[in-house]
């Protein structure tokens, strides 16, 4: 019994502690206009999606570098760390800020047999990653809604998004 209760906390701060210090490799953004996609820890969209991804592949990810033109892809599996909005906007993001296009969300989740709810994730964030509060927004809720029907943003130096209702 004793042992149980020595050795399972144990096994449990190691698996854990995978996650806090996960491998992962993400190139950089290269635009400054971009620099409001920033968490408060100064971590770029690109660190934090690979850091989040981490968490579905054992510690480690790696997020390559765009070609020109390219995007990032969440259908290439049905894996729901891929296959929900977070990862979705991190991801758009890291691209906008490399001055590359990014796919709209349908496009993005067309082969995933199943998504997480809006704003959710399907894991813990990991230890020292910040996700910046525009990533947690319901991108499926606005798609599809005329410019002139969308919420006003205003963007705060924090990378934080306050939204106001669209006027009648």
């Amino acid at each position: 019994m004793f042992l149980l209760r020595v050795v399972a906390p144990l096994a449990s701060l190691f698996f854990f502690s995978a996650f806090a210090v996960a491998q992962v490799s993400a190139a950089n953004c290269t635009l400054e206009t971009w620099d409001w996609t920033f968490n408060s820890l100064g971590q770029t969209p690109c660190t934090v999606a690979a850091y989040m991804m981490a968490t579905c592949h054992g510690g480690h990810y790696r997020l390559p570098p765009l070609s020109t033109g390219g995007t990032y892809l969440g259908n290439r599996s049905n894996n729901l760390c891929h296959c929900n909005t977070v990862s979705y906007s991190l991801l758009s993001a890291c691209s906008a800020c490399k001055g590359e296009g990014w796919l709209s969300w349908f496009d993005y989740v067309t082969n995933c047999n199943n998504t997480m709810p809006p704003s959710s994730f399907p894991n813990p964030v990991p230890l020292g990653i910040r996700v910046p509060q525009w990533a947690l927004l319901d991108v499926t809720r606005y798609f599809g809604i005329p410019m002139n029907r969308m919420p006003s943003v205003t963007l705060q130096s924090s990378g934080l998004a306050r939204f106001s209702a669209p006027q009648e």
